[in-house]
């Protein structure tokens, strides 16, 4: 029955039917749930990770000495990052001239490259980042080094975070129209007359002047694109409680050590200053022994004078006393600290830095962790070539006049580097078993994969490559080649076991 189904599908006249197109909107008619209101979005419930309480509050977690190391690691990994120029596959020879000018606009800038993409993975820490685009003419009397008149990239300089006042939507609340910034600028170039602020047209509520970048002047990073919200997702925020709870610990645990060292304070007073009844004069002098024992308790005075009074019995009068507190506590501070620890390093995709602290962690356990904070990082280097190619090439080419069909695009490499090591096991064993070519090609990538300058040229024969590598000396492959069809390697092989370390890793 199904054979006559799928024989019958061949028969079907496509022609057949009724022309009349459906009745049906191409465009949209609804709206991605984006919370907003007066150009600020309300999408998070707390306070204090909602923007503009949002920056100050991840200026104060980056302090922390858990979350400076680990942003610190993902953002120069991601800044680390080589990039280059790409052509698309079959536009080579039609692309070629392009591509140039996209590397040279890379190394013509005011600011390094490489400055630029350190500035853009703030985005990892805000959660976004806006870069506004400078150009210029490329002629040398305008700061360029080269004079061929085209319009080339001057300029990609940050616009802060927290020098962003608001968004502003296109009527029908879709799309981005741009963002308010509040600007300032120096009164005077000797800095007597402290700052004053620079009117631009436009003022908010508070009357703070305000300068509107429009959407199509700036590129916009994001950390999440969750609802197109501007102000993007930051990864702190999933680790703000943990952040809260840690630093109440922490200053817990100060304060209680600061106590044991410092112990706790008594003070004997006669029973005359501590009546409701008492004299003015009493009462002053019990604020006045008040205000000591605050000064005391903080360290702000290093001893007391007391009068030296005793009753008909011998007893003293004033007398001040300091009580030691060896009381033992019911739960352990440090390890509900370490706790809170590795739940923020786990947040940020960094719990691998605590490997090894307790004693515990494995080398397979600290590549696989590796290996996770690499995909993180890929995605947001992911991001940011999206940016540059889906905004920044097309518009650079169409300023010059240029076809935006088909063009050359910005490109990363990748996040890490492998080791010696593991190259030369892959290429040992790729090239045992006849899987590897010994090509030009072949062996420039590997003397580059090494960081030896030395290339050798691409049009070499194979009898010169020969002459210059020599034979192969790895026997590696001994095993796939035996009649057996096993795969022992060197270990068995009949010339011997071969017992150098590169080899010890093919043995059985």
């Amino acid at each position: 029955m199904a054979d006559e189904i799928v024989s019958g599908i061949g028969e079907v006249d496509i022609n057949a039917g009724s022309n009349d197109a459906p009745a049906l909107t191409l465009g949209e008619t609804g709206y991605n749930g984006l919370i907003v209101l007066g150009g600020n979005v309300l999408e998070e419930c707390q306070e204090e990770l909602r923007f503009p309480h949002a920056i100050s509050t991840y200026k104060r977690m980056a302090k922390d000495g858990a979350i400076a190391p680990a942003l610190e690691m993902v953002e120069r990994m991601i800044a680390d990052v080589p990039w280059s120029v790409k052509i698309p596959e079959g536009y080579e020879d039609k692309l070629k001239d392009k591509a140039q000018f996209l590397l040279q606009n890379m190394n013509d800038m005011d600011h390094s490259w490489n400055s630029f993409i350190q500035q853009v993975v703030s985005f990892n820490r805000y959660g976004f980042s806006v870069h506004e685009k400078v150009y210029r003419y490329r002629k040398k009397d305008a700061g360029s080094k080269y004079d061929d008149n085209l319009i080339g990239i001057k300029r990609l300089p940050i616009r802060t975070q927290d020098s962003i006042a608001s968004w502003v939507w296109t009527a029908n609340g879709r799309d981005i129209k741009g963002f308010n910034q509040y600007v300032n600028k120096i009164q005077s170039t000797d800095y007597s007359g402290g700052f004053q602020t620079l009117y631009q047209g436009n003022t908010n509520s508070s009357g703070y002047p305000l300068k509107f970048i429009p959407r199509k002047k700036y590129l916009h990073f994001l950390n999440s694109r969750l609802k197109d919200n501007p102000w993007g997702a930051s990864p702190l925020n999933g680790c703000w409680k943990a952040w809260k709870y840690k630093s109440a610990m922490e200053e817990a645990e100060a304060i209680g050590v600061a106590q044991d060292a410092n112990g706790f304070k008594v003070l004997y007073l006669p029973t005359q200053y501590l009546k409701p009844d008492a004299t003015d004069e009493d009462k002053a002098v019990f604020e006045y022994y008040k205000k000591m024992m605050a000064n005391a308790s903080v360290a702000k005075q290093s001893g007391v004078i007391l009068p030296y009074f005793v009753d008909s019995q011998g007893n003293k009068q004033f007398e001040f006393d300091i009580k030691s507190i060896t009381g033992q506590k019911s739960f352990d501070t440090n390890a509900i600290i370490q706790r809170y620890t590795l739940e923020i390093l786990t947040c940020l995709f960094a719990d691998f830095l605590s490997l090894g602290n307790n004693g515990g962690g494995s080398f397979s356990l600290a590549e696989s962790k590796l290996s996770l904070i690499e995909m993180v990082i890929k995605s947001k280097l992911t991001e940011i070539a999206d940016v540059l190619n889906f905004d920044l090439v097309p518009q650079l080419f169409a300023l010059n006049g240029w076809d935006t069909d088909v063009m050359p695009y910005f490109a990363f490499g990748k996040p890490s580097k492998e080791s010696l090591d593991e190259i030369s096991k892959y290429v040992q064993r790729v090239r045992a078993v006849g899987m590897l070519p010994k090509t030009p090609e072949v062996v420039n990538w590997i003397l580059d994969a090494a960081d030896i300058d030395y290339q050798i040229p691409e049009n070499m024969s194979q009898d010169e490559l020969e002459k210059l590598t020599g034979a192969d000396q790895s026997r590696s492959g001994d095993g796939m080649a035996s009649s057996s069809g096993g795969l022992n390697g060197t270990g068995n092989s009949a010339g011997g076991r071969d017992n150098s370390t590169a080899n010890n890793a093919n043995a059985a």
